[in-house]
């Protein structure tokens, strides 16, 4: 799994990347193990937004969400993300079973 982190009008600290490593654990079994995983967390005033795009195999995963907490902004767009994951697991399961 490879992670970058960017950060636009805001550094990125190590209370950030730890966060997002242990978050992204959490749902590791729902990953290829050459996923890349890339986090743009930008500033704008009161709001944080942050972009996650996630590229395995035969899939690219994107979310976006936006709050007034940097945290909880990183938990919905990682929800988001498990959503996606989760319904495309579930296809390509039942894809599985169809051809048997």
């Amino acid at each position: 799994m490879n992670l970058t982190v960017t950060g636009k009008n805001l550094k990125i600290t190590d209370a950030i990347k730890n966060y997002l490593i242990e978050k992204i654990t959490q749902t590791e079994d729902s990953l290829y193990k050459n996923t890349s995983i890339h986090f743009n967390l930008f500033v704008d005033k009161n709001r944080h937004m942050a972009e996650a795009i996630i590229k395995q195999k035969g899939l690219t995963t994107r979310a976006k969400d936006q709050t007034r907490n940097l945290y909880l902004t990183l938990d919905n767009v990682l929800e988001k993300v498990e959503k996606q994951l989760r319904k495309h697991k579930s296809r390509v399961h039942t894809l599985l079973i169809k051809k048997s």
